[in-house]
């Protein structure tokens, strides 16, 4: 398959797990979806539009620092640990959009297992980049292919929780 067929492929793929995962997690509660079928932890950012100024949410799978694979992902430190998240946009040449909104706007939120967060974005680079990295691809495996399907750097992120907050409004 071609770069440009994956991509429109993968495309319509993400736009519809994605639009019917925010449909569960609104109908649920937010009960519903907080993990991936085989168990990976799926978190919802918050960003603010770079361009736009208007608050966007994602899920995206994240694992947390230092702690590979699903069931080790928890730490005894209260649950402060930062979580990695990745701008893999399922393999496509495009970075998602997001990414660009925390590199412009390093501040936002996450949402986890029901539990709210002011958060700071922070960008991994180098040999940290590739360790986190390799952390999510030991946690879903398809990370490794997306990494060689996308032709770019796959950006690598930690999600520091700064203060719980109340669910934003937006």
């Amino acid at each position: 398959m071609s770069s440009r067929t994956h991509d429109l492929a993968m495309r319509a793929v993400l736009s519809s797990l994605t639009g019917g995962h925010r449909i569960l997690h609104r109908i649920s509660g937010g009960r519903l979806g907080r993990r991936f079928p085989g168990g990976q932890r799926i978190v919802w950012i918050s960003t603010l539009g770079r361009r736009t100024g208007t608050w966007r949410r994602t899920p995206l799978l994240a694992v947390r620092d230092g702690y590979a694979g699903v069931a080790g992902d928890e730490r005894g430190d209260g649950g402060l640990a930062p979580f990695v998240v990745a701008g893999s946009n399922g393999g496509q040449a495009a970075v998602p959009g997001w990414v660009f909104n925390v590199q412009a706007h390093p501040s936002g939120f996450v949402e986890v297992d029901g539990r709210h967060w002011a958060v700071t974005f922070e960008q991994a680079h180098g040999s940290d980049r590739d360790q986190l990295y390799a952390a999510l691809v030991s946690s879903w495996r398809p990370f490794d292919g997306y990494a060689r399907r996308a032709g770019r750097p796959i950006p690598v992120f930690r999600v520091r929780l700064q203060a719980p907050v109340e669910p934003p409004s937006h």
